[in-house]
């Protein structure tokens, strides 16, 4: 893992758990150039839009409420086709994965999240 590739990242981070955004985001704050958060799917897609110039990575959970990460992966990818998404999921359920791969997520990450994973699959990307 490249340690200055890292730090020269911009991530918008998607997650609806607070507690989880909140000691995930410090997690994430300390390695990368900046960190942009949103707690929805709708709001993480508007801020997408509203920074996609300045994002380099986004990093979102699955399940949340007004719209999934899935789809609004999906809606990021339409903007710009070669964004790189990872998931975050407690859940195990295929059809989440079927859906996550016909919208071209990268790659998912499975909760409790693995800081080392994680940096992993990004690190596999830059």
């Amino acid at each position: 893992m490249d340690v200055e590739k890292l730090k020269k990242i911009n991530i918008l981070y998607v997650e609806d758990d607070e507690a989880i955004m909140a000691s995930f985001s410090k997690i994430l704050k300390k390695v990368f150039n900046s960190v942009i958060t949103a707690s929805n799917g709708v709001e993480g897609l508007e801020t997408f839009k509203a920074h996609k110039d300045e994002i380099d990575f986004v990093i979102t959970d699955i399940k949340m409420p007004k719209m999934d990460g899935i789809d609004m992966s999906g809606e990021i990818k339409k903007i710009d086709p070669n964004m790189p998404c990872i998931l975050t999921t407690a859940h195990g359920e295929y059809e989440y994965f079927l859906r996550a791969d016909e919208v071209g997520i990268y790659r998912y990450v499975q909760k409790p999240l693995n800081v080392n994973e994680l940096f992993s699959a990004i690190s596999d990307f830059v």
